[in-house]
């Protein structure tokens, strides 16, 4: 018997996404590697496993900081402010230029504190998704206390970013399921 895309796996992990609010964010400051290892295995759950390119790489923190979009490390650590850019970036670069993202970020922290514009995204990340994956055609709500032009402009990035983890991992489970149906078809001819 085979699993509808709604039942499969693929939706269930993005489903129970979860983005570390600011205060979850490791209170210890970060090397390199560690950073890059964690902020992968934050967005693990809507990534195509059988990708071997890495969400963040070094060269990429580099290539950010180099940019300014990113803070320098002090003394080779991350701190929170340079890990939630960069869970930011990851998520909003897979549908914004770098100065589009450069842009919006900075357009949001001249309205909110980091650990607030911070929060927002990650909340407007959940719901977009849970929205786009969910098999009630859920409303996406902007969740700001007063919505204004800067959370409209945050919640239609998640929301741009969740349809496109929609698109990939449906095509993703269609593949599989081509794979999976192919494998069948050999076995049953031996």
């Amino acid at each position: 018997m085979s699993i509808t895309f709604e039942q499969s796996p693929l939706v269930r992990d993005v489903l129970s996404f979860h983005c570390p609010r600011w205060e979850e964010l490791p209170a210890i400051e970060l090397y390199m590697d560690q950073l890059t290892n964690y902020i992968n295995a934050v967005y693990t759950p809507l990534t195509d496993p059988t990708d071997d390119d890495p969400l963040l790489t070094k060269a990429m923190v580099n290539n950010y900081v180099k940019m300014k979009v990113v803070a320098r490390p002090v003394n080779k650590k991350y701190g929170r402010t340079q890990q939630a850019y960069l869970l930011v970036i990851c998520a909003m670069k897979q549908v914004l230029s770098i100065p589009e993202l450069y842009a919006l970020i900075h357009i949001g922290l001249q309205k909110y504190p980091l650990p607030m514009a911070y929060n927002y995204f990650c909340t407007e990340i959940e719901n977009a998704l849970r929205a786009a994956f969910s098999d009630e055609r859920l409303p996406v709500l902007d969740t700001a206390r007063s919505p204004n032009d800067v959370t409209r402009l945050v919640r239609r990035v998640a929301q741009s970013y969740a349809c496109k983890v929609y698109v990939q991992k449906r095509i993703q489970f269609e593949q599989m399921t081509r794979q999976s149906e192919s494998a069948h078809r050999d076995t049953a001819k031996k």
